[in-house]
């Protein structure tokens, strides 16, 4: 009930961006910001929720948390941390692929070393007798 009711806020919200600054075609239009495009995302996935009863839908329902992103252009202060947290996903992304190379590089030389040791062992098929203990000898002998 309450998301029908956000849903149609923010269409209201989009109808009225939309006849201000026009939809697309100029240059300060609404689509022309990437918020306004997750914004108009959300509503027409959250109509497609609504007017489709073909099949399970409910995934697309998720995208209206990622409204909350929007938060993140209005505050110059998280938008900074944003950015870094970003940035360091790149160096981070170099980091891990040195990582996974020299897993590997170990991981080639550990199958090089081990080749076989670690299975096809000869195990010998001792018949002991019912009754009688196996001893050390036995083995031995």
């Amino acid at each position: 009930m309450f998301a029908y009711i956000f849903l149609a806020i923010y269409t209201a919200e989009m109808i009225i961006k939309c006849i201000a600054k026009g939809f697309i075609l100029n240059k300060y239009t609404y689509l022309r910001n990437p918020w306004n495009w997750l914004d108009f995302v959300v509503i027409t996935s959250g109509y497609a929720t609504i007017g489709m009863e073909v099949g399970n839908l409910a995934g697309l329902r998720t995208f209206r948390v990622l409204r909350a992103l929007k938060t993140v252009s209005i505050m110059p202060g998280l938008k900074t941390i944003i950015n870094a947290l970003l940035h360091s996903f790149k160096q981070l992304a170099e980091v891990m692929t040195l990582t996974i190379f020299c897993l590997m590089v170990f991981a080639l030389f550990a199958l090089q070393v081990y080749m076989g040791e670690l299975r096809n062992k000869c195990v010998k098929n001792l018949v002991v007798p019912p009754g009688e203990n196996f001893t050390d000898e036995a083995w031995y002998e």
